[in-house]
């Protein structure tokens, strides 16, 4: 593998869509759990709202890991960017992305549209596939 390959590789956008497909697997795999897991614990309940919350859960997960990724790319890598304006970009940045999140769960919480316990696992099969990429990126490291 040449020094160029290596860098697309590990590029933020590529960690990105490594991280987004690992996320639509493990969803998958989450998504059967939820339902075989709802219909023996609350086998009265519509089978909806778990599942619901594991896919929106696992979206909202990887839509802000994109966001971290793009920030990395366009605010710390970019060429010519001072550190003290690269910090400033960056909270604002996070700031807004983060308020925009906590509005997202706040209103999908509060108004009840998926369940509590699904969105949560959502949100964690997100992170599971973060440790999943970044052990296949150091793995892949380690073999060269």
């Amino acid at each position: 593998m040449t020094g160029n390959q290596r860098i697309l590789e590990h590029s933020a956008s590529a960690v990105a869509a490594g991280v987004a497909k690992k996320t639509a697997l493990l969803s998958v795999a989450g998504v059967v759990a939820a339902v075989a897991v709802q219909m023996t614990a609350w086998p009265g309940m519509p089978l909806w709202p778990v599942p619901a919350g594991v896919l929106f859960g696992a979206a909202l997960g990887a839509l802000n890991f994109r966001w971290l990724a793009y920030a990395v790319e366009r605010v710390y890598l970019r060429q010519g960017a001072t550190g003290l304006l690269a910090n400033v970009a960056a909270v604002v940045i996070n700031i807004l992305k983060l308020s925009s999140i906590f509005i997202v769960l706040f209103v999908v919480i509060k108004n009840q549209w998926v369940h509590l316990a699904g969105l949560v696992i959502g949100l964690t099969l997100c992170f599971g596939a973060i440790l999943w990429q970044g052990y296949g990126l150091v793995a892949g490291l380690k073999q060269e």
